[in-house]
């Protein structure tokens, strides 16, 4: 493989700066360092970094449980097990003492204390470090610790803002900051940060923050920010600003190579094979990135594929299979995540089969019942490769009547069949998380364009029509008003993204999300969901007012006392 450049480095900031022995970790000695000792080298600053990038790698951020647990909560996926998940967003169960809310919660601050420690002690490193490479290490940190609180805001809206380290245990507690303020930090901090990041075109690799990319997601700020639950009546300006963010990294598309993967999924190939933009055009701009498969002292692989994603059966244990690839050893999953009817529908009006029979399996793998063996495939009815011949046990087509009747199927878009990593890990993965792609870029541009013009613009038709071209189908039609061309932007965003961890926020901005998962409850119903999944509808139902925000968690409530909870929980 590959090697990650971003690695998993957990004992950074407890081990090294607050004096405790990590004997365990790696079997390596103890040591003992402070901020007196330590930050000297550049060598030294780059581990820090490393341990401020290690929280959007670990399992209960974009490892795992955000992309499925949290985030997946929306109306495009559901938790394929009548029993639900405990107390998560994605099953309408949730509570303040869920295990991923509260996890969550402590990792995204825990990055923020890390980048904190660095920002306060960067300039203690010796005269020997370029200061070029200082302001370097400083706007990665001070870019990262921006990207936390804007999870903390989008998830939990009001939230304790901290821009010094933790120095004590005592005197923690701290009441909520009022969500424009921590708004203002955010931007403040990314803008900041974004003149002395690398840029792109400097990398090989999409694991750490560019220029490109910070100004992708600082546009992502600014588009969530001017949504309906979180505008503070400058929305106009908010998407002037988006727009503004956007449009100067397409503007730097040609310098970058920044553009559209073709075909579609090759983007998603390159974060199984652990690839990076493998056509020489750059779609992915940043990645959370996972290695391994934890069978080595390299613990940095997450669950991409197998809890969120399309496997086959456990070989794992089988001598025989374990260290095969392919479709000979398709990498076990637990197929949590079920793509919707609805979703279903949408790539199904379009002809949209590049991304829907990507995203969604067009086929379940056939195993021999006694040996365990996979021996091919059988596809959908309608989903047979063109050119494909029958061959009993190898290739073979479902029923035209039982692929009618179940057209709730496998979220596919990561698949373990491609990774390149052996043995394969019944349970962990080397497949990268794609935080931002291009095609983000171009939508938020559309969207913006048609918001702060009343309407649709040629640059709006331009950027949506890219997109589409990508996966095979026509423009959309000209002269659209500005709602009926949201309405198609809304669903490009949904065949687009799914599975990527932006559909709940999308819904959110916009003000559909508790109506949307209302009337999902009624979907269950329709001929093509799996009569097998109907207790969905529950999950769905579970879903109130409530949940435009995600309960403050029970282990902060209990030891900060100015802390209080978000309504309706």
């Amino acid at each position: 493989m590959k090697l990650k450049h971003i690695k998993y480095i957990a004992f950074v900031a407890c081990a090294m700066l607050l004096g405790t022995a990590c004997s365990d970790f790696l079997e390596k000695e103890p040591r003992l360092s402070t901020t007196d000792t330590y930050f000297k080298s550049e060598s030294e600053l780059n581990t820090f970094l490393t341990g401020v990038y290690s929280p959007i790698m670990q399992e209960h951020f974009y490892g795992n449980n955000y992309p499925l647990y949290l985030a997946g909560g929306d109306d495009l996926t559901f938790y394929q097990r009548s029993n639900p998940a405990a107390a998560t967003m994605l099953c309408g169960n949730a509570n303040s003492s869920g295990t991923e809310i509260q996890k969550f919660w402590a990792i995204l601050y825990d990055g923020i204390n890390r980048a904190n420690l660095l920002l306060e002690n960067i300039n203690r490193s010796s005269d020997e470090v370029a200061r070029s490479t200082r302001q370097r290490i400083e706007a990665e940190a001070l870019f990262l610790r921006a990207f936390y609180y804007f999870h903390l805001v989008q998830c939990w809206g009001d939230v304790p803002m901290r821009l010094e380290s933790v120095k004590s245990a005592y005197g923690l507690d701290i009441a909520r900051t009022n969500k424009q303020i921590v708004y203002d930090q955010i931007i403040s901090d990314m803008e900041t940060a974004i003149p002395n990041l690398y840029s792109l075109a400097d990398l090989d690799y999409t694991g750490r923050i560019t220029r490109e990319a910070a100004k992708g997601i600082l546009a992502r700020v600014y588009m969530f920010r001017a949504g309906a639950r979180d505008t503070d009546g400058n929305s106009l300006d908010y998407y002037k600003a988006a727009l503004k963010w956007a449009k100067e990294v397409k503007d730097s598309a040609s310098v970058a190579n920044l553009g559209l993967v073709k075909p579609y999924n090759r983007v998603f190939l390159d974060l199984c094979e652990d690839l990076y933009n493998s056509t020489g055009v750059k779609e992915s701009l940043w990645e959370a990135e996972e290695a391994g498969n934890r069978t080595s002292v390299e613990q940095a692989s997450g669950r991409l594929g197998n809890t969120l994603g399309f496997g086959g059966p456990d070989l794992s244990a089988s001598e025989a299979f374990m260290n095969l690839g392919g479709i000979k050893n398709p990498g076990y999953s637990y197929k949590f995540a079920y793509a919707s009817l609805k979703l279903y529908k949408m790539y199904e009006a379009e002809g949209d089969t590049a991304r829907g029979d990507w995203n969604i399996t067009p086929f379940e793998y056939i195993t021999n019942s006694t040996t365990k063996e996979v021996t091919g495939r059988r596809y959908y009815y309608g989903k047979l490769p063109e050119g494909a011949v029958i061959q009993a046990g190898v290739l073979e087509e479902q029923t035209e009547s039982t692929s009618r009747l179940n057209k709730t199927r496998c979220a596919a878009k990561y698949r373990r069949e491609y990774e390149k990593v052996l043995p394969k890990h019944k349970n962990y993965t080397p497949i990268n998380f794609p935080i931002l792609r291009y095609s983000d870029i171009l939508l938020m541009i559309a969207e913006a364009e048609n918001e702060l013009n009343g309407g649709p613009t040629t640059l709006a038709y331009e950027c949506i029509n890219a997109v589409r071209e990508r996966a095979n189908l026509g423009e959309i039609p000209a002269g659209l008003s500005k709602d009926d061309f949201l309405a198609k932007l809304k669903n490009e965003r949904a065949m687009e993204f799914a599975f990527e961890a932006l559909r709940r926020w999308d819904l959110i901005r916009w003000g559909e999300f508790y109506p949307v998962m209302r009337d999902m409850a009624g979907t269950v119903s329709e001929e093509g969901w799996g009569s097998n999944y109907q207790y969905a509808a529950d999950y769905y139902r579970g879903v109130s007012e409530a949940y435009v925000y995600f309960p403050i968690p029970t282990s902060e409530l209990s030891v900060n006392t100015k802390m209080t909870q978000n309504p309706g929980w």
